[in-house]
């Protein structure tokens, strides 16, 4: 009996033509569908928990497992709905792939308002700055004398198959994945490299160098560090200083010559990618204090001036990228960005204006401030009796499967901006300043890119008296790595800030709970929203 098992793949855009896999018996799908490169990201790295490898069983057989009947209603499960992480095939059979394609992502590359001239201008030698995100990857060709952007790329980091956070990735590692997350992310490299220099125009022999921007955990699976130690107190990293090597050494390219830079962090919670933003913000020349906020499935928060920084990461979730969210999608075309609620009825916007798929992380915040305003999601976060068993409708998919905001959703919502908040205020007051004392908050990321301010706010992510002086800056860390590049005293200036930077521990900080409590309600925006008080 042969100890391989057939499977036909199918997705929504190649229903007329399967990819044959073969699978071992008693393999779930899942791990399948990775050895043989078919990419299905899971948020919680397919132990069964986010719902997101959902599958339709065409032809075969496939049993119903526990966590199939926790994300699927009967009427779905006798269609053949499964979890691909929980399927396991016993015999032939035909499957449909119900997750996004990876070339729909909408990924901010972009990290200031770009002038409106139509400039391209060739260089004859160049610069290379890449920021390497849990989730995504960009890679921006500079010239090196005109300093003009050439040619900007974004990709996924396919890594993300085996989770959506670092936590899901350090596990994996330790797990026996570590080569295998280290030779994916080179090969992502490599691929980025080659499409920014597609244009015959640019010659490889030209790229002088390289800096790069990445959390600390990405900087270990790159570097195909041991992990062992970023995962369990005190989570100490292996290496977080500055890393130079070359192309060839670390992605085995020969044809280009280019010195690798990577940027050092702080910690093992505070990486490269967020030194480079405040490097790129001047947070080491600064006299005011200023706020930097990273958003995503953790948010790295930091106050500061060029005499001191205290810092913090706290684990908000996967809920600001869909994460968690029962009908959650990443930035994908088709993704709820947008949510009004008005006289009229619902009115959303999706990303491209395509039909709506699911709803992304801004799309969450956007649904839960207009429940709140509308006064269907009370101050404890409790859903209006009507909606409350089955969600507030935001419509259909392409199946005609219902996109229903739930319970559940608003709940994965105050867990993260109640520990973005109370890290907020934890380092206010550790720092001893005020609201009124920050001079400028910069809000760094897609996510804060894309988020409306003033909802965010009336949710309580933000507070109420930072409006007015936050500052969508985009891929800071992009930013950051390009302006490396051309500064001759950056390293220095770097260095300079991991001086006078002091982690806080926001486990071992007294205050947390309270805070994070208090920021889990939405009781003063409720209050306002009665009052018919102008909140903002």
């Amino acid at each position: 009996m042969s100890g391989k098992i057939k499977i036909y793949v199918y997705n929504e855009t190649q229903m007329n033509q399967g990819t044959l896999i073969e699978i071992k018996k008693g393999q779930n799908l899942l791990e399948g569908l990775r050895q043989a490169g078919i990419a299905q990201a899971t948020y919680c790295g397919g132990v069964g928990l986010c719902g997101k490898c959902k599958i339709c069983l065409l032809d075969g057989k496939l049993e119903i497992s526990m966590e199939d009947r926790k994300f699927f209603s009967s009427a779905e499960l006798k269609k053949g709905y499964r979890l691909a992480c929980k399927a396991v095939p016993v015999d032939e059979c035909k499957v449909l792939l119900l997750q996004e394609q990876e070339q729909e992502f909408s990924i901010i590359s972009h990290y200031e308002k770009k002038s409106e001239k139509n400039e391209f201008e060739y260089d004859n030698e160049y610069v290379i700055g890449i920021d390497i995100g849990t989730t995504t990857l960009v890679f921006q060709l500079v010239g090196k004398n005109t300093k003009k952007v050439l040619h900007t790329h974004t990709a996924m980091n396919h890594q993300r198959d085996f989770g959506a956070d670092v936590i899901s990735r350090i596990k994996a590692s330790n797990e026996g994945k570590k080569e295998q997350l280290c030779k994916i992310i080179r090969s992502d490299l490599r691929k980025g490299i080659q499409e920014l220099l597609s244009n015959k125009e640019f010659k490889k022999e030209n790229v002088k160098s390289i800096a790069v921007g990445a959390n600390t955990t990405m900087v270990h699976l790159l570097m195909n560090y041991s992990c062992e130690s970023l995962g369990e107190y005190p989570f100490t990293p292996v290496n977080i200083s500055t890393i130079r090597t070359d192309c060839r050494a670390l992605l085995g390219m020969e044809d280009i010559k280019a010195e690798i830079i990577i940027l050092p962090g702080i910690s093992t919670f505070i990486g490269g990618d967020i030194i480079s933003g405040l490097y790129k913000y001047n947070f080491y020349k600064m006299d005011e204090t200023s706020v930097f906020i990273d958003l995503g499935t953790n948010g790295e928060i930091v106050v500061g001036n060029k005499n001191r920084i205290l810092c913090t990461s706290t684990a908000a979730g996967p809920a600001f990228e869909g994460g968690y969210i029962s009908c959650g999608v990443g930035s994908i075309q088709g993704a709820i960005c947008n949510v009004d609620i008005t006289k009229e009825g619902l009115d959303i916007r999706t990303i491209g204006n395509k039909p709506a798929v699911g709803i992304c992380g801004t799309g969450v915040v956007e649904i839960v401030s207009e429940l709140v305003r509308a006064g269907l999601v009370d101050e404890t976060g409790l859903l209006e009796s009507t909606y409350f068993k089955e969600g507030y409708p935001l419509g259909s998919d392409r199946q005609r499967r219902k996109l229903n905001f739930t319970q559940k959703d608003i709940r994965e919502l105050q867990l993260a901006k109640a520990a973005v908040r109370a890290g907020i205020e934890i380092l206010l007051k550790r720092f001893g300043v005020t609201y009124e004392q920050i001079d400028k908050i910069y809000l760094a990321g897609g996510f804060g890119y894309k988020i409306d301010i003033k909802k965010a706010i009336l949710i309580g992510l933000l507070p109420a008296e930072f409006c007015g002086r936050i500052q969508a800056v985009g891929n800071s860390s992009l930013a950051g790595a390009v302006e490396y590049l051309f500064d001759e005293e950056a390293g220095l200036k770097i260095d300079k800030m991991i001086d006078v930077a002091e982690e806080i521990s926001l486990s071992k900080d007294d205050d947390f709970n309270e805070y994070y409590m208090q920021y889990m309600m939405f009781e003063t925006c409720c209050r306002k929203v009665k009052e018919n008080t102008d909140f903002l």
